[in-house]
């Protein structure tokens, strides 16, 4: 056996004698704690008990008393029933209501003899209402709203289609049948309603249309309310289907009080684009330039210029005589005017699209070396342009009133 063994064993031997001296200490203070804890108490002489005279005055309530309990014995918590029923009727758990007598809920009619007093002796304590603004003047069928429907229903009448065993059904031969009315399906029975967007014609579970009072073609004619009526009903029959139809009652009313509404809001700043000196400008070179400053040309034979943040449209132009363009036209004949036209209430943020439309205008006037006129003939100047933007507020603001937001799926329906 060498050193090293005889090192660790004298190490492993010192360790184990310090385990257990310090186990042997540990058991020797648990030994005397407990006898100390069973010692019987010290009699207490009856010269040391606390004399009852000197005992301190009534407070005016009963304290608490303390439960003692022999030692070594469990003590259970206990809680004071009055005190907890106080803290319940009291606002303030810190701080116990006062005691209420048994007869202050009693029935406080006066009793015979005493005589009310009279209104104006009467004095209000609680906080007098302040007096509400008058509210902005508008038809009272903007004033009714319901959001049971996906769509602004004091605006439209509407038919809310599903089939007669509970089952999906075909949308397309009613949305066919519609005419301008909007579509909003259900693809299940407890999907939120999504709005119909051509392409995805096929099976629903429910199917709303909703079809606008007033456009800017005018009210709607009862006699059209019924052919409407009339018609989605027979469709129905057709299709094992039930239809049930809302708002018809006093939908005439409604048409002609929404019109005179949508008379007053529908603004349309125009400008036209007048080439200077009565030139004319090719048209592949209007088509060019135009394309290459945002301008596209669409179907409808108009060209819209699109914004180059969002690529939404902001306003369109057409022929100054109001004629459709089209590229045989535009590579044959020379144009002498465009006319510009911007509908703020079918765009978010009217008041800045505003300001785009007549930035790009000026623009527009400097590359095609051309004036802004007026449709009366006078020259578009800030003064016009700030008169025309102050239209424009009052009318979006008016419309905002009325809860119609501008470039909502509402606004776009009565005034597209």
């Amino acid at each position: 056996m060498n050193s090293l063994q005889i090192g660790l064993i004298g190490i492993g031997a010192f360790v184990v004698a310090l385990l257990f001296a310090a186990h042997g200490w540990q058991s020797h203070r648990l030994r005397r704690r407990e006898a100390h804890r069973t010692r019987p108490p010290k009699p207490i002489e009856p010269s040391a008990l606390p004399d009852e005279s000197d005992a301190e005055p009534d407070r005016g309530r009963d304290e608490p008393t303390a439960v003692h309990a022999p030692r070594g014995e469990r003590v259970e918590p206990t809680l004071d029933v009055e005190l907890i029923e106080a803290w319940a009727s009291s606002g303030d758990p810190m701080s116990p209501a006062p005691a209420v007598p048994l007869d202050a809920h009693a029935d406080a009619r006066p009793a015979a003899g005493h005589d009310l007093p009279a209104e104006a002796d009467v004095v209000a304590t609680g906080p007098v209402p302040h007096e509400q603004a008058p509210a902005p003047i508008a038809p009272e069928v903007l004033r009714r709203r319901n959001a049971e429907w996906p769509f602004d229903e004091r605006l439209h009448v509407h038919a809310s289609i599903v089939d007669r065993s509970g089952a999906p059904f075909d949308a397309a031969p009613f949305i066919a049948a519609a005419g301008r009315a909007q579509a909003w399906i259900r693809l299940f029975r407890q999907s939120p309603w999504d709005a119909h967007d051509g392409a995805s014609i096929g099976s629903v579970q429910q199917l709303a249309l909703a079809l606008p009072l007033a456009s800017r073609a005018g009210p709607i004619e009862p006699h059209d309310l019924e052919l409407w009526q009339a018609a989605i009903a027979d469709l129905a029959l057709q299709h094992d289907a039930e239809a049930h139809f809302h708002g018809f009652a006093d939908a005439a009313s409604r048409a002609v009080e929404l019109d005179a509404f949508l008379a007053a809001v529908d603004v349309m700043p125009a400008a036209y684009v007048v080439k200077r000196d009565g030139g004319q400008w090719p048209g592949t070179k209007l088509r060019g330039t135009l394309e290459a400053n945002g301008f596209r040309l669409q179907s409808d034979g108009r060209f819209a210029y699109h914004e180059v943040e969002s690529d939404e449209v902001i306003f369109h132009a057409v022929d100054g005589f109001e004629r459709a363009f089209t590229p045989e036209r535009l590579r044959t004949e020379s144009v002498t005017a465009l006319r510009c036209v911007l509908e703020p209430a079918r765009l978010r943020q009217p008041l800045a699209r505003f300001d785009a439309f007549r930035q790009t205008l000026r623009a527009l006037s400097k590359l095609l070396a051309a004036d802004l006129k007026s449709s009366d003939g006078g020259t578009l100047d800030d003064a016009h342009f700030a008169a025309m933007r102050d239209e424009v507020k009052a009318a979006m603001d008016a419309l905002v009133a009325a809860d119609i937001e501008p470039g909502s799926d509402t606004a776009r329906s009565l005034l597209g």
